[in-house]
């Protein structure tokens, strides 16, 4: 669910800032929990993002619980709990197109 925080800009005016995805940060890479883009998704998701937005590994569902048990283990096992449940893989997760550039995934 979005989340809203005011920030207030030099001039004094008050805006809200919307957050629509709750992230977790890892060293070089992020989980991404989704549940406002259901249209471009057909799902809740929750990505794998690998470095800089260079590679984004989703999964259908809210596998956040996993993921931030697997955070403090660092990159490869988050990456293997991804492999783990590739066939939860959202249609525009990048892990087939990404095989062989931004990270060596063993399909």
């Amino acid at each position: 669910m979005a989340t809203a925080h005011m920030l207030t800009l030099e001039s004094g005016l008050a805006v809200p800032l919307i957050q629509y995805n709750s992230t977790m940060d890892g060293d070089g890479f992020y989980i991404s929990y989704n549940d406002h883009d259901i249209d471009t998704y057909g799902c809740e998701t929750t990505a794998f993002v690998i470095g800089q937005m260079e590679g984004f590994l989703i999964l259908n569902g809210d596998h956040r619980k996993a993921y931030s048990a697997l955070i403090p283990s660092g990159f490869d096992a988050c990456l293997a709990y991804f492999m783990a449940n590739v066939e939860q893989a959202n249609k525009r997760s990048e892990h087939l197109w990404m095989q062989g550039r931004v990270v060596r995934l063993p399909l």
